[in-house]
C-alpha cells in the first residue's frame, strides 16, 4: 500500500504552531536520560522524508541513506523509520540536543502523545511512562497538539500499521546486532522487529482522547478553535510553550 504524501505546507504549519520542546522539557528529558531514545522507534509520516530532506538541503536519496531504514509490514506496506539499532541520528551526542528540532518527525515531536486504533477510530492518549507526563502544565501542553495532529490527513491504515509496534519498547543492543550484514538503508520485517522487544515494562493507566470528538467539535466553531485540557487552540496561532 502506498500512502498519499502530506503536503510540505501542512508540515510547515504544524511546526510553526507547535514547538514540541524547550529548555524546560529538555531538562526533564535529561534527568531520565532520554529513555525514549533508547527504547522507542521513530516513525515518519507519509511525505515527511521529502519535507525533512528539503529542510536539510539534501536529496531524498541522501536523506534516506543517512537517516532512515524501512519497516516492511505483513501486507508489504513500507513504513519509513529512523535508523534501527542506533540512537536518534539527529541527537547530538555531546550536547544531547536535537539538531532538527524545528522540523523533527512529528510523531517524535508530539511524544508523550501516542495513539491506538479501535473500531476504525484513532484514539490519542498520553503515555504516562514518559516523565514529561508527570507535570500537569507539560501534560496539558502536549494534549494541545492533539487537535493539530487530527487535522493532518493521515490515513487510518497508516495508524493501524504503526500501532503494531509504536507502544512497545525495544532492545537497541539486539537491534544493533540484527542490522549487521544489512545495507545502510536497511529493510526490517515487522516480525523481525517484534522479536527484538524488551521484557516487561511497567504499565500505567492512560487518558484517551477520541480523534472523532475533536473533529466534531472543530466543525461547530467557524474559526476552528478546539478547547483541550484548558487550552483554546487557534489553528492560526502558535501554541504557547510550557513554563514550569
Amino acid at each position: 500500500m502506498r500512502f498519499k504524501k502530506i503536503s510540505m505546507n501542512m508540515y510547515e504549519n504544524f511546526h510553526k504552531m507547535f514547538s514540541g520542546s524547550n529548555q524546560n522539557t529538555f531538562n526533564v528529558c535529561k534527568k531520565c536520560g532520554g529513555a525514549c531514545e533508547h527504547n522507542k522507534i521513530g516513525t515518519l509520516l507519509p511525505g515527511e522524508k521529502e519535507y525533512m530532506a528539503k529542510k536539510m538541503g539534501m536529496s531524498v536519496s541522501e536523506f534516506k541513506l543517512r537517516y532512515l531504514d524501512i519497516l516492511k509490514m505483513e501486507d508489504g506496506t513500507l513504513i519509513h523509520v529512523l535508523k534501527l539499532g542506533e540512537l536518534c541520528p539527529f541527537l547530538n551526542k555531546e550536547t544531547e540536543v536535537c539538531e532538527c528540532r524545528d522540523f523533527k518527525p512529528i510523531i517524535c515531536k508530539i511524544y508523550p502523545v501516542v495513539f491506538t486504533v479501535e473500531d476504525g477510530k484513532v484514539n490519542f492518549t498520553i503515555d504516562n511512562w514518559c516523565q514529561l507526563s508527570r507535570k500537569k502544565v507539560c501534560r496539558n501542553y502536549f494534549k494541545s497538539a492533539i487537535p493539530l495532529l487530527s487535522r493532518l490527513p493521515i490515513p487510518i491504515e497508516w495508524f493501524s500499521h504503526v500501532v503494531s509496534y509504536d507502544d512497545l519498547y525495544f532492545d537497541y543492543d539486539q537491534l544493533r546486532k540484527c542490522r549487521k550484514g544489512k545495507s545502510q538503508y536497511a529493510v526490517f520485517t515487522l516480525e523481525e522487529l517484534l522479536s527484538l522487544q524488551k521484557g516487561h515494562m511497567e504499565a500505567y493507566k492512560v487518558e484517551t482522547h477520541d480523534i472523532e470528538a475533536h473533529k466534531k467539535e472543530a466543525s461547530k466553531v467557524e474559526i476552528h478553535r478546539i478547547k483541550v485540557a484548558g487550552y483554546c487552540v487557534d489553528f492560526c496561532q502558535e501554541i504557547e510553550e510550557p513554563i514550569f
